[in-house]
């Protein structure tokens, strides 16, 4: 279990809130965290809670995050990550990334929306 990290299912997705470090290594944990939880139970949409993150990610950290997100999303196909306006790059980017290499997350600073978005 990543400290830090907390992990509730709902009925369609499950929803996981980290309050920790906003880094690369910790993206990357999130991530197999999710992944394992989500083929547990066999639910394919996630809510990643981020708005409680501390510290400053890289723009090409995010890159890799991304990347690797892609690389291991496993059964998981819709993706929620919810986080503040300061912790958004510009034009979408992480969005974006995961987008052109076929995974479909949304990137959202507003958590009813965004879980709206997961319940369509």
């Amino acid at each position: 279990m990543i400290e830090g990290l907390r992990i509730i299912q709902k009925e369609a997705y499950i929803r996981f809130d980290y309050t920790g470090d906003f880094s690369e290594v910790m993206g990357k944990q999130c991530i197999d965290a999710m992944v394992e939880a989500c083929s547990q139970v066999q639910l394919s949409k996630a809510l990643l809670d981020c708005r409680h993150m501390t510290g400053e990610i890289q723009i090409f950290d995010s890159f890799r995050v991304a990347k690797y997100g892609v690389k291991m999303i496993g059964i998981i196909y819709k993706t929620a990550l919810v986080g503040r306006e300061d912790q958004m790059f510009p034009d979408n980017f992480v969005e974006n990334v995961a987008v052109n290499r076929g995974v479909n997350p949304k990137i959202f600073t507003d958590i009813d929306e965004a879980i709206d978005w997961l319940k369509e």
